[in-house]
């Protein structure tokens, strides 16, 4: 029985030897664990001494500046007054009988009925006191169609100046400007046509009034020998 039970127990024992043997190569055998980190330097402290650079850093400072600073305000420790002078002899009263309570309003004003009414009085005389109590009639400027203004070249001296009753320009969609016309005379009359010298700034109105000029005030007649400058105007 011994010599049957050798076998195995050598077995067992070499299985508890292996188990010892791996047992402690597990122990020797180990991972490399990595090293721990460095802790982190803290941050500077900054500490301002110097006065100038307090002062910028101040100046700099976001706050809105209808807040008050102590570069904009102080402090100060107010202390309430007892009341003096003509208030210190008057009692406190916070309640009034309707028989007691006495004001001294001012009398109250009365209103004209009318603004001639209210400068009748004032000042002396009463120079305003027809205004509002008639109306005026004003009576409308007859309608101008032109004028006419002739200048000599030469002198300047006005020769004619007058209104165009009967000219009738043609209707324009803008309003015209005043022109002018150069003209040349000689003992028979024009010399040639009138010259523009300045426009209108409607061709229709320039043209019909160098015919007006030409034909109808007969401008050639009526003027003696030379050069003239002839202006219209509405």
């Amino acid at each position: 029985m011994s010599a049957a039970r050798s076998p195995a127990f050598a077995w067992a024992a070499a299985l508890v030897g292996g188990l010892v043997v791996l047992g402690g190569l597990a122990y020797l055998v180990r991972l490399p664990v990595p090293p721990p980190a460095a802790p982190a330097e803290p941050p500077p402290k900054v500490a301002i001494v110097d006065s100038v650079s307090n002062q910028a850093t101040s100046l700099r400072d976001p706050t809105p500046l209808f807040l008050p600073t102590e570069y904009t305000s102080s402090r100060v420790n107010y202390v309430a007054a007892e009341p003096t002078g003509s208030f210190g002899g008057f009692p406190a009263q916070y309640v009034f009988e309707a028989s007691e309570l006495k004001l001294d309003l001012p009398q109250m004003e009365v209103v004209p009925d009318s603004p001639a009414a209210a400068l009748a009085g004032d000042p002396l005389g009463a120079p305003f006191v027809s205004f509002g109590r008639e109306s005026v009639t004003v009576q409308p400027v007859a309608r101008r169609g032109a004028y006419v203004e002739i200048v000599e070249s030469g002198s300047g001296r006005l020769v004619y100046g007058a209104p165009a009753y009967d000219a009738r320009p043609p209707a324009a969609s803008v309003p015209w400007e005043p022109m002018e016309f150069m003209a040349a005379v000689d003992a028979a009359g024009l010399v040639g046509s009138l010259v523009p010298t300045g426009r209108s700034g409607v061709d229709e109105v320039d043209a019909y009034f160098a015919r007006y000029l030409a034909d109808t005030l007969h401008v050639g007649q009526r003027l003696g020998p030379g050069f003239y400058r002839i202006s219209v105007g509405p």
